[in-house]
């Protein structure tokens, strides 16, 4: 009898939905709703900060909610990036890329909540401390721009994973694997913004925010797509090997 799909195509593809709405609810919590994107200076005040979102801090905290919901969706979406790194892995004994990779992505998925909570905390009232506004301000922005590590690590697992692929289908094009290591990279830059205050290594800056930022969203676009091509691949495939397989050898199993 064929072999089937490990996880059936409908499952992943739920999964892959989970990965734009990821997208979607993350940016409009951002910046249609919150307002933080542009960011703010890191030179401002608290009490400027508070002047800059307090006349719409119940807009804020529905960006904010968005935001949260959204980045959780991260977590399903390294599920399904955990599965195709394990088709690349096949035939080893223990699938050490796609398990750290999952890892790596709901660490990430923390790393992308935590923002929203502390962003939360600054603004639940509005006769908070302009000194307080400011300090979680800054440790949010801050831990914003450096939650790279784990995000990183899970692109460099997809990227070691298939350039390192020794069996099985290519499940991506080889092009796809240097674009997420490249991606690991610009996705750090944003560590600079710890030593700026203005500029454009800070955290509202060129590079300190619109490189890394700015790269992202056209990788995330790139992403999905790719993904939606390999689940549909993954499934012609494993059709095709039902296809050829012999019937008798499905009779001799009933």
């Amino acid at each position: 009898m064929a072999p089937t799909q490990f996880v059936h195509h409908r499952v992943q593809l739920g999964l892959w939905a989970c990965g734009i709405g990821f997208g979607v609810l993350f940016f409009v919590g951002l910046a249609p709703l919150s307002g933080f994107i542009p960011p703010p200076s890191p030179e401002l005040t608290g009490a400027e900060l508070m002047a800059k979102y307090g006349d719409h801090l119940n807009l804020v905290k529905m960006g904010i909610v968005v935001g949260l919901l959204g980045s959780t969706l991260l977590i399903p979406w390294s599920t399904l990036v955990a599965i195709q790194i394990a088709r690349m892995e096949e035939g080893r004994r223990f699938p050490v890329w796609s398990i750290l990779s999952l890892v790596a992505g709901c660490v990430n998925a923390v790393a992308f909540i935590l923002p929203f909570i502390f962003w939360a905390g600054a603004y639940y009232r509005a006769d908070r401390s302009p000194e307080l506004v400011q300090l979680i301000s800054d440790m949010t922005w801050i831990e914003f721009l450096l939650f790279f590590p784990a995000f990183s690590m899970q692109l460099i697992c997809l990227g070691a994973a298939g350039l390192s692929q020794q069996r099985g289908p290519q499940v991506f094009p080889r092009w796809f694997y240097y674009l997420n290591l490249w991606m690991a990279v610009v996705g750090s830059t944003g560590i600079l913004a710890i030593f700026f205050f203005s500029g454009p290594f800070a955290w509202n800056g060129a590079i300190g925010f619109y490189l890394p930022v700015g790269s992202y969203v056209p990788f995330l676009l790139v992403t999905w797509w790719q993904f939606y091509r390999a689940i549909k691949a993954e499934k012609l495939y494993y059709e095709g090997l039902e296809q050829e397989s012999d019937p008798k050898d499905e009779l001799a199993l009933v």
